[in-house]
């Protein structure tokens, strides 16, 4: 009897911490969702340079605070030679990364079709994997690849052929860099995440991101410009994104796999759906709405395929 009950209180407690885990990776999803909008929002009167200097300011000083206050704090010196390179590749990563980002929203219409790009990461973290890394893997991955990259040729199609000017304008482009360099990111993060604690990863990626746009504004010799309107948009924005949109991310993969969390962000491209039609009265269209499915039906055969390998160790 005792055995019955001890085993039905652990089998409660599993439960109760998948669901928490699913929630914060909800909440995560969620609030990563509405960088893609608040930030849109924000470039609309002001350039790259002044966004990103603010934006990444005050969450550097998010960033921070929790960091000093609320994590167990190891210094950077005290990390093996080979995670502090690990470290700084990351930050330099990030810098690329997230530049190209907020470049690809800055130049994209529609702030949807710039997530259906980025959800193609998984698929570079593959073939860096299986490039540099020699990792081989299951048939459901490769096909989760080729789904994938149908889904982004299928987005630059025009009503009658294939449009190769929409492939190569700046915002796809910027887009695909971004998916390279963050899935780059996330291999080196992988292979040191024991050395290296997650908050340090973030405060890290978001002090290089803030020095990087500062040295863009000294190179463009011009002070950053700021409506009201830009102000209040990057103010709330910045909350969301790179402070607490990571902040649950990392919350959640205490209960879940790593797997689950991802599977769960593939549908913030729907989130960003509604709240482009919302706040831009934009909708996509019916090419870039299938090849959008598409990569998102990928992403979940690649993590699919992830969850299946583990349930077998």
């Amino acid at each position: 009897m005792d055995t019955f009950v001890y085993s039905t209180e652990i089998k409660i407690m599993t439960i109760s911490n998948n669901l928490k885990g699913i929630l914060f990776a909800i909440a995560a999803t969620l609030s990563f969702s509405n960088v893609y909008i608040f930030s849109k929002m924000a470039m609309k009167n002001i350039n790259l340079a002044s966004f990103g200097l603010l934006w990444f300011g005050l969450a550097l000083i998010y960033n921070l605070i929790y960091y000093y206050f609320f994590t167990e704090r190891k210094k950077f010196f005290s990390l093996p030679s080979k995670s502090k390179l690990n470290l700084l590749l990351i930050g330099f990563s990030e810098l690329i990364s997230i530049s190209a980002f907020f470049l690809s929203i800055k130049h994209t219409t529609n702030p949807v079709i710039v997530s259906f790009l980025a959800n193609t990461s998984p698929v570079f973290v593959i073939l860096i994997g299986f490039v540099f890394l020699r990792i081989r893997y299951k048939a459901m991955a490769l096909i989760g690849v080729f789904v994938s990259l149908s889904g982004v040729l299928i987005m630059n199609f025009s009503q009658s052929n294939f449009n190769f000017k929409l492939l190569l304008d700046t915002g796809s482009i910027s887009a695909l860099i971004f998916a390279v360099f963050y899935a780059l990111s996330l291999v080196l993060a992988k292979n040191q995440i024991k050395n290296i604690p997650t908050t340090m990863i973030t405060v890290c990626r978001t002090l290089f991101l803030f020095l990087g746009f500062l040295f863009y504004n000294l190179i463009l010799f011009e002070m950053p410009n700021y409506t009201a309107n830009s102000l209040f948009y990057i103010g709330v924005g910045s909350i969301f994104g790179p402070f607490l949109g990571i902040l649950l991310t990392f919350v959640s993969l205490k209960y879940v796999d790593a797997s689950i969390t991802t599977l769960i962000g593939t549908s913030r491209s729907i989130f960003i759906i509604g709240a482009s039609y919302l706040f831009l009265n934009i909708l996509p269209n019916q090419n870039q709405l299938l090849g959008g499915i598409l990569t998102i039906l990928g992403i979940l055969l690649i993590t699919f395929n992830d969850m299946r390998i583990k349930k077998q160790f």
